[in-house]
């Protein structure tokens, strides 16, 4: 039997590539998809960079301007879309034995947000409009103000807008008709997905953005196993 003898030297640079791949692979693995996969707090995925489109061409369309992307608001609208298709909060009643409707939140994450039945009469308005300043919190003092949209199958920003443009009341917060009107408004939010879509405006801007959103990933870059490989080869 023939005996491979590997140097200390070799050994330890066999063990940084062997490492390198290793960190990768995982990178590749825990890669989320687009639009079926949402951790609250990244960046828009496609089809919320597109509800966001959609909207503000919808806006300058009417001769409004468009509406700068808020982070705050956009986790608020990613935390409770998860919540809505994790818990479905609007499925069971409240104040009055009226029905939950889709401004509900469950009692999922108490140390984040007060659990709530939203009931047509807008009894728990209050909370709905305290949600900002609860989940960012209390680093985003803005009143938050919600439009929210279901379906069966896999939402879409076209299917969320059109199901709003059809709506009255929904379509007088996006183009700040009605009560709505002379909002102005600075800021909103994002959120889309599986079956729920939301958009969040307050009449707070949000000065940082998007910026402190994290990123989803990408694929998985080989091109860093470059420097481990010189390593093996010296």
């Amino acid at each position: 039997m023939e005996v491979f003898y590997i140097s200390p030297g070799k050994r330890k640079r066999l063990l940084i590539v062997l490492q390198s791949i290793m960190l990768i692979f995982l990178a590749f693995l825990v890669k989320p998809s687009s639009a079926n996969s949402l951790q609250p707090g990244t960046c828009l995925n496609a089809e919320e960079e597109k509800l966001v489109q959609l909207v503000n061409q919808y806006r300058v369309a009417n001769g409004l301007q468009q509406i700068p992307v808020s982070y705050s608001l956009t986790l608020v609208g990613q935390w409770h879309v998860q919540d809505l298709n994790a818990n479905h909060p609007d499925t069971g009643t409240g104040y009055k034995d009226q029905s939950c409707n889709m401004h509900s939140w469950s009692v999922w994450k108490p140390g984040l947000w007060n659990a709530m039945c939203y009931t047509p009469d807008h009894h728990e308005a209050q909370e709905m409009w305290d949600k900002p300043r609860q989940i960012s919190q209390g680093a985003y003092q803005g009143t938050g103000y919600e439009i929210a949209y279901s379906s069966s199958g896999q939402v879409t920003a076209e299917a969320a807008l059109a199901g709003w443009q059809g709506s009255v009341p929904h379509r007088d917060v996006i183009l700040e008709q009605g009560v709505w009107n002379g909002k102005n408004w600075p800021a909103m939010g994002v959120g889309l997905y599986q079956h729920y879509a939301v958009i969040w405006f307050s009449e707070t801007s949000d000065n940082q953005g998007m910026t402190a959103c994290r990123t989803t990933g990408g694929s998985a870059d080989f091109t860093l196993l470059i420097p481990a490989l010189k390593l093996l080869l010296e």
